[in-house]
């Protein structure tokens, strides 16, 4: 069995000719395999020049592009384990992970920040044929640490989870099982690559497939749908926000679209799925043109948005997993009817549940070859592993067909005073589709659910204030919010996930009275 060097090298080669990486800035610049490649054989004869041998652990910082895949391919290719720095985070977050992570040297890219025993990250992508001379990674287990990541999570514990080659690897071919890639694919690099999200299907998945990837100039709506348009992009796979913020766009332009725009709209959504997917070209067009796969990933996608792009023949699908999972561990069907749930286990992952209760619901465990090799802290082992079973923190149900439906975190979880149970995501979800409610965020209150609203209405408070009028009169009295705070945007982890933990805070100072 391969290593990830091993895995990834051959389609280095194979596919020299192909473009590897396009970046979208002030000029747009073409990365090739064979570029990439000989960047990759220069920095690691760098990296073994500076000391690092087999086991060490290399840290990198770095934004999405050829420069961090290089640093990471390099690193591999000597046997040595890659940390990475999450750039978004403050400098105070970034010592903190260096601090813990304590890598032997930092590699370095498109950085104000300095570090001790650093080296910048440089793409020499000159043939040198001294460079196949340096270590490589031929006697590195694929069992072996490959990867090093720091998770705060958005509830604010830290971690360092240790992922093997083989992780990855069977995350990646388990993707494949579901879905195949080529060369022909182009997948827009959205989901930081210092995350295990963005690591294994934004990078190492495109990179074996022979894929290219495109890095659009910011993280902007107007300029990723610029980037799906101009760049022909086949493969999307972000956090749910977007795919909202898409549908939003969507309907905004057909509401307000001349007469025979609305009836072709509605000609879409009530063919059959075959003729569907064919009469909607000018609509993918518009995003991307050929749509191999599409997939919501990071948190929960509210179902209503999976329903509302299969209407219009665009496959989006929800997928599952935690950084611990490498990070993949259920994906949906391609036009799963089962909107509301995850989808099925990936291949040779097994979900169950957990002392389940009188509706089947408990906490998910999963077991399979994507499973992390641990925690570094064995008392942090101790609680996520029942046996061979990695505990996910989260609540669901599965069915009889084994598909996975979640409602909630088991932390995140309110208990009322009446002992009534309430999951904060099912009353995010349903306050989010809610026009006005651009996002929400629930927390517990002296046992009661309190809410975070962002919204962009001129008058937030009066405004969310029906929207809350209309929420309590639509659930049941238990899981009805009383008090809530407005903002224009929430917290945010660098992943682009809700940072539950700041949310007491944000409540304090913007609560409406």
């Amino acid at each position: 069995m391969n290593n990830l060097w091993q895995f990834i090298e051959p389609s280095l080669q194979k596919f020299r000719d192909n473009p590897a990486w396009i970046t979208r800035g002030a000029e747009k610049r073409i990365i090739r395999y064979r570029e990439l490649y000989q960047a990759t054989l220069s920095q690691a004869k760098t990296l073994s020049k500076s000391g690092i041998q087999p086991g060490d652990t290399v840290g990198i910082t770095a934004p999405n592009g050829p420069e961090f895949c290089v640093a990471a391919l390099a690193t591999w290719k000597l046997g040595a384990i890659v940390a990475p720095i999450h750039q978004n985070y403050t400098e105070h977050e970034i010592v903190a992970q260096i601090s813990a992570l304590q890598p032997k040297i930092v590699l370095v890219h498109d950085t104000q920040i300095e570090f001790d025993h650093s080296l910048q990250i440089r793409l020499n992508t000159e043939s040198d044929p001294e460079n196949t001379e340096s270590t490589d990674s031929t006697n590195i287990n694929p069992d072996e640490v490959a990867i090093r990541l720091y998770t705060s999570g958005s509830t604010g514990t830290p971690k360092i989870v240790r992922l093997s080659h083989n992780n990855i690897i069977s995350n990646v071919l388990a993707a494949l099982h579901i879905r195949q890639f080529n060369e022909k694919d182009r997948f827009i690099s959205l989901l930081p690559l210092s995350h295990a999200m963005g690591l294994t299907a934004t990078f190492v998945l495109p990179m074996y497939s022979g894929s290219c990837c495109i890095t659009p100039r910011v993280i902007a709506a107007k300029e990723i749908i610029d980037t799906l348009n101009e760049e022909g992009i086949s493969v999307l796979i972000a956090v749910p926000r977007l795919f909202r913020n898409i549908m939003h766009g969507l309907e905004s332009k057909f509401s307000a679209g001349p007469a025979p725009l609305r009836g072709f709209i509605w000609l879409i959504r009530h063919v059959p799925l075959s003729i569907r997917t064919v009469i909607n070209a000018p609509i993918r067009k518009k995003l991307g043109g050929t749509i191999n796969c599409w997939v919501s990933g990071g948190s929960h996608l509210d179902g209503a948005v999976t329903q509302y792009f299969h209407q219009l023949g665009i496959p989006l699908r929800q997928g599952y997993g935690l950084t611990e999972t490498s990070p993949i561990a259920a994906l949906q069907g391609e036009f799963d009817p089962i909107v509301d749930s995850v989808g099925k286990p990936i291949r040779d992952c097994e979900a169950k549940v957990s002392n389940p209760d009188s509706n089947g619901s408990g906490e998910i465990l999963l077991k399979g070859p994507n499973i992390m090799l641990g925690y570094e802290s064995q008392e942090q082992n101790d609680l996520a592993f029942d046996g061979k079973w990695f505990r996910t923190g989260d609540v669901g149900q599965i069915d009889d067909a084994g598909n996975i439906t979640l409602t909630g975190r088991i932390k995140r979880l309110i208990v009322t005073e009446a002992g009534k149970n309430i999951y904060p995501e099912e009353l995010e979800t349903l306050l989010e589709r809610d026009s006005i409610v651009k996002e929400a965020g629930i927390f517990e209150l002296d046992m009661k659910p309190v809410a975070v609203v962002s919204t962009d209405e001129e008058n937030p408070a009066d405004a969310v204030k029906e929207a809350m009028r209309r929420f309590n009169a639509a659930v049941s009295s238990h899981n009805r919010i009383t008090r809530f705070a407005t903002v224009n945007e929430l917290p945010r982890t660098p992943l682009g996930k809700i940072a539950f933990q700041k949310l007491p805070e944000v409540f304090a100072e913007h609560e409406v009275k």
